[in-house]
């Protein structure tokens, strides 16, 4: 009978979907700050409207002690006409930190934890600033009483969301959330993120009107409906806009799923560029709407155009397809009150180089600097003058070669290094090491047949020199020595192995690979006339490219002096 009963549920499940996926919406509100008495009336708004049969509306409020609903309260949302909150409390929380992103994440967590649902919407509401602020705080989400916040460009709005279901929206209603920058934090918490580019007046988003959308229709429906009913309530006369004030104001849904194509097609095509675009790149910042602390962000979309507009699409082919991985990200966007085509998304693009001097160490923790947009400003604001030198973190022997490891100054720009020889004798020959950008660290390898001292220098794109760093090293005489490279070997195209044979040590040189069951699964012989290195290309081996993963032994014998070493294949 049981099974009668499951077999007919399931059934009538396929027969008669539903026609709305059930909504679970939390709304996280940071009001202990000079938000509070909006915090109350957006709560209030929520009220003010009866409630979808399939969604479950659940706010978390943390307000000032003289509030009058002081601490963190969590509530289920319930119609009604009263001018105060009067939603069923579910937990009162005592005082709470909202400006930590363990609280946002507790909240999240437990919501959709109590309130499964087939889709989920998360609210972030309260004082923002995209991912910088004047002062030293970069946030989101203050609070007053703790004395703290959440950071975006310390990483911790991207640790609050980390851990969280899959979310189909997220919602800021704080000032200046919508920017490349803060989408490459939170595109892996959300399927679509909306906000603002511009300042959110204090009455924020328009719940009455929002709360029912969630009736019937998909999320991108769904989301493109939030930014219409935002811009449309901040008309004059709008729901919230009243007195007719003519404030900028933007909305966007942006869709996470199509940034990464976009984020790697903005980095391939400006470091293609940026042999010319430097003098060029200011004046079509000029012409674009500036937003944000300082006004300091303008709207990549504007600024695409703007590029559009300046440059021959003859000489800048790769444009257009760049233009179209943006749309493809944009769910819905608009502005009100800006003679621009504005509204999509902020990118930063300081007005001077002295804001980008203070800020772009910071910058440079976003996961949006993988892109490199702050070594492309670089150049923007360039040619600059010597860069700092390289710092010394070790030195060695490896057979004839001096092994230096250097350490990258912190610079946002590639460098290159020159190693050159002390004094400097007929025949030296200077080394030039190009590591990656953001490498912190990297080896230079220097034959050397005694004591002596090197000069090295860092060279930036203008070819601007460093002061020098001067090294010293003695010598002494290696030993028969043996190694593989790279060990532990993850590439077999990579691998080789050196050795190197002291005074006296000439002759055949018999190489040797022993599995780990001391099976011979490989051998060569070398004649070596002459003291000194020798390499057996193991990567050119059919057999040792064959071979599989595990520990295994490489000896060397020349005469009666033999020696091994171990090496792994992964």
């Amino acid at each position: 009978m049981k099974r009668l009963l499951l077999l007919l549920a399931l059934w009538s499940v396929l027969l008669f979907p539903l026609s709305a996926a059930d909504w679970t919406v939390l709304v996280y509100m940071a009001a202990d700050n000079n938000l509070w008495q909006n915090a109350v009336a957006d709560v209030n708004s929520m009220e003010s409207v009866s409630l979808p049969a399939n969604l479950n509306l659940i706010v978390q409020t943390d307000m000032p002690a003289d509030s009058g609903y002081p601490g963190g309260q969590r509530r289920k949302i319930r119609p009604d006409n009263s001018p105060s909150i009067t939603s069923p409390l579910l937990e009162s929380l005592g005082t709470i930190d909202s400006g930590d992103p363990q609280t946002l994440a507790s909240f999240a967590n437990w919501g959709f934890q109590k309130y499964p649902s087939q889709r989920r919407m998360l609210v972030i509401w309260g004082h923002g600033d995209n991912w910088f602020k004047a002062g030293e705080g970069k946030w989101i989400c203050p609070d007053e009483g703790a004395q703290s916040l959440i950071s975006v460009s310390d990483g911790e709005l991207k640790e609050a969301l980390s851990g969280l279901p899959r979310l189909d929206i997220l919602l800021f209603d704080a000032c200046s959330m919508q920017s490349l920058e803060v989408l490459a934090e939170v595109g892996q918490a959300a399927d679509i993120v909306i906000a603002s580019e511009e300042l959110v007046p204090a009455a924020g988003f328009p719940y009455q009107t929002i709360v029912p959308l969630f009736a019937d229709g998909g999320v991108e429906e769904i989301a493109g409906q939030i930014v219409e009913e935002y811009l449309e309530s901040y008309l004059p006369g709008g729901i919230q806009n009243p007195y007719g004030f003519t404030n900028p104001i933007t909305c966007s849904a942006v869709r996470t799923s199509s940034l990464g194509v976009f984020f790697s097609g903005f980095r391939d095509f400006f470091l293609s560029k940026s042999h010319y675009w430097p003098t060029s790149m200011l004046p079509i910042r000029a012409k674009c709407w500036e937003m944000g602390t300082g006004y300091n962000d303008i709207d990549v979309g504007e600024l695409l155009f703007r590029m559009d507009e300046a440059w021959d699409d003859l000489l800048e082919p790769g444009l257009a397809p760049l233009k179209d991985k943006w749309k493809a990200c944009v769910v819905a966007s608009g502005s009100l009150n800006i003679l621009h085509d504005v509204g999509s998304a902020a990118i930063w693009f300081p007005r001077t180089q002295q804001y980008y001097d203070g800020l772009w160490r910071r910058y440079a923790k976003l996961e949006f600097a993988r892109y490199r947009w702050f070594q492309i400003l670089h150049r923007v604001f360039g040619p600059h003058g010597k860069p700092p030198s390289p710092e010394l973190v070790s030195q060695g022997m490896v057979l004839s070669n001096l092994r230096l490891e250097l350490k990258q100054p912190d610079y946002p720009d590639s460098l290159w290094y020159i190693v050159k020889p002390r004094p400097w004798v007929e025949g030296s020959q200077a080394i030039f090491a190009e590591p990656e950008f953001g490498q912190k660290t990297f080896f230079v390898y220097v034959p050397v047949s005694g004591p002596g001292w090197l000069e090295i220098e860092a060279v930036n794109p203008w070819g601007a020199i460093s002061d020098s760093l001067y090294v010293a090293y003695d010598y002494e005489e290696p030993g028969l020595e043996l190694l593989v490279a790279p060990n532990p070997v993850r590439n077999r195209s990579l691998a080789s192995a050196k050795w190197y044979l002291p005074e006296g040590s000439t002759g055949t040189v018999e190489l040797k690979l022993f599995n780990s069951r001391g099976q011979k699964v490989l051998s060569r012989s070398f004649e070596q006339t002459e003291p000194g290195e020798g390499i057996w290309l193991l990567s050119a081996e059919p057999d040792f490219r064959k071979l599989g993963r595990g520990i295994f032994i490489l000896s060397l014998k020349i005469g009666k002096r033999s020696c091994l070493v171990k090496l792994a294949i992964l």
